[in-house]
């Protein structure tokens, strides 16, 4: 068995395009070059590091799924 299956957890495949460029506030989408580590969105003034705003949106991707629909918390009760 797989790691995370021995410790009673799952793996979700993510689609890493873009987490780092899409705010995890409004999903405002700003390219910038990747020595700009800090930023401010410029839509809803949400100040965040640049590795922050990625693993948000990778964590907000794993929760949704590919189709938008949301997948249930492994730690909810009954699960």
């Amino acid at each position: 068995a797989a790691p995370a299956e021995e410790a009673g957890r799952r793996v979700v495949g993510v689609d890493p395009k873009h987490t780092s460029q899409d705010c995890p506030v409004c999903g405002h989408r700003e390219k910038r070059p990747l020595w700009v580590r800090v930023y401010t969105c410029p839509q809803c003034s949400t100040l965040l590091h640049r590795d922050v705003a990625a693993a948000q949106n990778i964590l907000a991707r794993a929760w949704t799924g590919p189709s938008g629909v949301a997948i249930p918390c492994p730690r909810s009760p009954g699960l």
